[in-house]
């Protein structure tokens, strides 16, 4: 069978996995901006510069610490269960609405942005290692 005549349930599940890691992380992150929201009112331009600066200064921290098990090309090839990654998302978001019960004014914008990043990047690797070891 070529590649262009493949069974749409196969290009389905590959769309799916190559979306995966990405997807799960757009939900985590979209939901920590919601509940900061909602815990700290509408954020100012400071407010979403300090979002951002959250989950890049989380994800370059995490990047650095891990940067010697890269693989030369990305993205790396993942196991199948990341494709349910909703533990990583669900921990993500905890993590983000119990620091917004502590947390107020503009330090939580960037907190918020900044656990929804680390909370889904070590609970996706957390899964993955757990999956390995099986």
């Amino acid at each position: 069978m070529s590649r262009l005549s493949r069974p749409f349930g196969d290009v389905t599940a590959r769309v799916t996995s190559i979306l995966s890691i990405p997807y799960g992380y757009t939900v985590s992150l979209w939901c920590a901006g919601a509940l900061a929201i909602r815990h700290l009112g509408v954020p100012s331009e400071l407010d979403v510069v300090l979002f951002a600066l959250g989950a890049v200064a989380a994800f370059l921290i995490l990047a650095l610490l891990g940067r010697q098990y890269l693989d030369v090309e990305v993205p790396m090839r993942v196991p199948v269960v990341v494709v349910a990654n909703a533990v990583p998302v669900v921990v993500a978001l905890v993590m983000v609405g119990g620091a917004l019960t502590v947390v107020r004014g503009t330090l939580g914008f960037f907190l918020s942005s900044f656990l929804a990043t680390a909370s889904y990047v070590l609970g996706l690797a957390a899964l993955i290692s757990l999956r390995a070891r099986r």
